[in-house]
């Protein structure tokens, strides 16, 4: 009787000591074994990652770091076209990870969120790249997006718009301060069509140069954009361009020449026709038109910053309709740009490398949402995009459908782990007009 009672008194207590160090002692000991400090943390890369994540989701609350994990999408099967489409899901909002919490310990931010286990080639190491980034909502979005195109050697611009939500710019800026090459601006409030769009683009321009980082392209993009090739595959396409810039250029027609003959106001929300007619411009170079968005090469970022016929055509842009889609494209053409000439780049030739875009009017159709005319994607769209020779996709929204971006983000990590600098089929991209003649020039010279 006595021996039963102490039997079990000892197997009480040993149950309570199981039970104290499995939810007092062992959190402890995960702690000590990731060695973390608040500000400045140190973090053991050996230890496994869901011993990390659950150290995170347990400080940091449950962030929804994927839908297609959450939901057990098979993002292969669908990029192959081997399962039928899946429905439209878009991201948790009572999910979204708080930006300015999660980056509290940069190294655990960034070991988490894969900035540093990315694989390296010395040919990109040798070709860095620059990217500008303009915003005005979703700044997990935009984080998601960082993450996909980071690497230490590169630079990078964020510009969230004045209009904006002040928590935007203060949890990107709390993204910013985990990397040396990351920078935060919010000066300009970018209203649609307008000359602001342009400014704030010059603005991570400046930033670019004023960087450590001898970049060779800058690549301007919007918030809700996603890449649909590796930085890889992104600086094998650039070599083929030999500091000539990659700029949809074509005459102006009717429409665009109608923009930028009367004068328009430009107020904090829209653009306001006005009834004064503007002086025709005078410089001795006919005005383009084209795509807000681009790949620039170094010596031509250069001269769209410093060069009189740059500031000249921007003081008369400053008060007409989207002079985003005149500006660089009519500077490439200018004499004495460098890289520039005077080839006709279009979208509708499929011979502008920087963008794909389904407009309304465009093969094939969109799948997905039309907004403005342009197509938002949904992962209906997978196994087209993975096809496309183009570097960026215009666009993606994560509160349509969150699919598609993940699929994206996982679909470019893969590759990325390859790390196949001989894949790259470069036969494709030397039909491109702007390319083309610079390789066959070349051929010519050595004969």
């Amino acid at each position: 009787m006595f021996k039963n009672k102490t039997f079990g008194s000892l197997l009480i207590l040993v149950s309570v000591y199981v039970v104290a160090f499995y939810y007092k002692v062992l959190p402890e000991l995960w702690k000590k074994s990731l060695r973390l400090t608040k500000n400045n943390s140190v973090l053991n890369n050996d230890i496994p990652y869901d011993v990390i994540d659950a150290y995170y989701q347990s400080n940091y609350g449950s962030c929804q770091h994927s839908v297609v994990t959450e939901n057990k999408i098979n993002c292969k099967k669908l990029i192959e076209n081997e399962t039928p489409v899946t429905q439209v899901i878009p991201v948790n909002v009572s999910r979204i990870c708080n930006l300015t919490k999660i980056t509290e310990n940069c190294q655990l931010f960034r070991h988490i969120n894969g900035y540093d286990d990315k694989v390296i080639t010395q040919l990109e190491e040798d070709f860095p790249l620059a990217f500008g980034i303009r915003l005005y909502n979703s700044p997990e979005q935009v984080e998601q997006l960082l993450r996909i195109i980071y690497r230490p050697h590169n630079f990078y611009c964020i510009h969230v718009d004045t209009g904006s939500d002040k928590s935007i710019f203060n949890s990107l800026k709390a993204v910013a301060r985990c990397f040396e090459n990351v920078v935060v601006l919010s000066k300009i409030r970018t209203v649609y069509s307008s000359i602001r769009l342009v400014e704030a683009d010059l603005l991570c321009m400046k930033e670019a140069l004023k960087s450590s980082v001898q970049w060779k392209y800058f690549l301007n993009m919007a918030g809700e954009e996603v890449p649909l090739k590796t930085n890889l595959e992104m600086v094998q396409i650039c070599q083929l361009l030999q500091e000539r810039s990659d700029i949809e250029s074509k005459p102006a027609n009717a429409l665009a020449r109608d923009r930028i003959k009367w004068a328009f106001n430009v107020t904090e929300f829209k653009m306001i026709k006005t009834s004064v007619l503007k002086k025709p411009f005078t410089g001795n170079f006919l005005l383009r038109k084209g795509s807000a968005y681009g790949t620039f090469a170094r010596k031509f970022v250069q001269f769209v910053l410093n060069n009189d016929k740059a500031n000249k055509l921007f003081e008369f842009l400053k008060d007409t309709y989207a002079p985003e889609e005149a500006f660089f494209n009519t500077l490439n053409t200018v004499n004495g740009a460098p890289g520039g000439n005077n080839i006709t780049i279009t979208h509708s030739k499929r011979d502008f490398l920087s963008r794909t875009v389904l407009w309304s009017w465009d093969r094939p159709k969109c799948p997905g949402v039309l907004r403005r005319y342009v197509c938002v994607f949904n992962n209906k769209a997978l196994p087209w995009l993975v096809k496309q020779p183009e570097l960026i996709a215009n666009k993606m929204d994560g509160d349509y459908d969150q699919v598609v971006i993940d699929c994206m983000e996982e679909y470019l990590r893969n590759k990325t782990l390859q790390a196949d600098i001989t894949g790259f089929n470069k036969t494709r991209y030397l039909q491109y007009p702007h390319i083309k003649d610079l390789h066959n020039r070349n051929l010519w010279d050595k004969i």
